[in-house]
């Protein structure tokens, strides 16, 4: 199995069991997939943004499987290497940094890769062209709140959109910075909420699209101030880094922030 797909071990039969809208239904990768489809308004924006959340998603499942690993073992991992030894289940990690902090449960892997290919849905509602996003981008979480809600996903799915960009943005930032948001927190809450926040940091749908490494995303939340950079970096101390080089040679597409001649830069 390829690393972008390596997720789809948690849904073998096409279902992320566990996982219930809110008419406790089992949520399908398929119904996942068509609210994509019919939210996209242009196949290549669809492309673009499924794409994106498969790589996310890839991310979340080896973080997740990672996390759970270094619990079970007893070993403090703070860096992982995304490759198909990971992916799998097997040893592929280094010495650990000091910061590590436990986290207070292991995240739900089914619940987290469903809510990395849902998290997004609301990007679609920020181009006006199908090709490019527009100055509502911030906007995007909250879009993907509501129309999860609308096609029936319910809260527990909604709040992966709502609460997934950056590091999470919180009322008084949004007053502070005068964002364009009601003035509400925007935080992941739960571990699995966390891991997709943390997770997207890591790839971008710019165009062309590229995945970020962990200095230049660091960099990206920093510009931000004290309080994104803080909680980034308590993620990092929860969930490690990711060594993007395997993945990213797969999906033909750079690394910011590091030279990568295999794809070209």
């Amino acid at each position: 199995m390829s690393l972008i797909d390596s997720w789809m071990a948690v849904c073998p039969d096409g279902e992320f069991a566990g996982v219930k809208d809110q008419f406790s239904k089992t949520v399908t990768l398929q119904r996942i997939f068509d609210l994509h489809a019919s939210l996209a308004p242009s196949q290549f924006l669809l492309n673009l943004v499924w794409t994106h959340s498969k790589i996310v998603a890839a991310i979340v499942f080896a973080l997740s499987l990672r996390s759970r690993e270094r619990k079970e073992e007893g070993v403090d991992i703070s860096v992982m290497r995304f490759g198909a030894r990971s992916a799998s289940g097997l040893k592929g990690v280094s010495a650990s940094l000091p910061r590590f902090r436990p986290l207070e449960r292991q995240p739900n892997i089914v619940l987290s890769v469903a809510g990395a290919l849902v998290h997004d849905v609301g990007a679609y509602k920020v181009s006006k062209d199908g090709f490019s996003f527009d100055d509502s981008y911030l906007f995007h979480g909250l879009y993907g709140y509501l129309e999860l809600h609308k096609a029936g996903f319910g809260e527990e799915m909604a709040l992966f959109a709502r609460n997934h960009t950056g590091s999470g943005i919180t009322r008084r930032e949004v007053i502070k910075e005068n964002l364009l948001l009601p003035p509400q927190d925007y935080l992941p809450l739960t571990v699995e909420q966390k891991v997709v926040a943390y997770a997207d940091c890591f790839h971008t749908k710019s165009n062309p699209p590229a995945f970020v490494s962990f200095e230049e995303a660091e960099k990206r939340i920093a510009r931000f101030g004290k309080g994104p950079k803080d909680r980034f970096e308590e993620m990092e101390a929860q969930f490690g880094r990711v060594d993007l080089l395997d993945i990213s040679r797969e999906c033909q597409m750079p690394i910011l922030g590091r030279q990568l001649p295999s794809c070209g830069q």
